[in-house]
């Protein structure tokens, strides 16, 4: 086998090559942390945005969003975490279907954010002739309605935490040339 070898003013490249990105390693390897770091902050913090802009998404649910570094085997990882597990629903959209019903609180009554079998009072079901939706009432007189019966709720694609992420991925090289400044 023949060697090339390369030389620069009478001294081989290799070491020398070596000798200079030794002096710059240190510097590159510092901004590439700072990249991460700075690319999972804005992911953190595009996403939280995204959420709140999403309807009536509280702080459980922006602050569930959170990002994690971890660097091993000569690479920096950033894993991008909702603690909130319903996250992905919103993310991708989903038809829930009841077994054999839903039954879905009706707002501005003591019944919403609670489970019809978690309601404190008895509750009575009509089936109404007119649009065939069927009610779960109290027993107090008059009755009043507080849940309705649906066979299925299609929940629409709310949320977009992966095109946010790819989005800053996309950026990363700017990002990096601006750290390596």
């Amino acid at each position: 086998m023949t060697a090339v070898r390369i030389f620069f003013d009478g001294e081989r490249v290799g070491p020398l090559f070596r000798r200079a990105t030794a002096r710059f390693g240190d510097r590159v390897r510092s901004a590439v942390r700072q990249t991460a770091v700075l690319a999972a902050n804005e992911i953190v913090d595009r996403g939280r945005d995204d959420i709140a802009g999403a309807g009536r998404f509280g702080t459980r649910w922006t602050s569930a969003l959170h990002a994690d570094i971890s660097e091993g085997g000569g690479s920096i990882r950033i894993d991008v975490k909702n603690d909130e597990p319903l996250w992905i629903v919103f993310e991708e959209g989903r038809t829930i279907s009841g077994n054999p019903l839903l039954w879905i609180p009706i707002s501005g009554t003591d019944a919403e954010g609670r489970r019809a079998r978690d309601y404190p009072q008895s509750l009575f079901r009509v089936n109404r002739k007119r649009d065939g939706l069927p009610l779960l009432l109290t027993w107090t007189k008059p009755a009043q309605p507080r849940y309705f019966g649906k066979e299925s709720v299609t929940i629409p694609k709310k949320f977009h935490l992966r095109e946010i992420a790819r989005q800053v991925a996309r950026e990363l090289a700017a990002i990096f040339k601006e750290n390596l400044k």
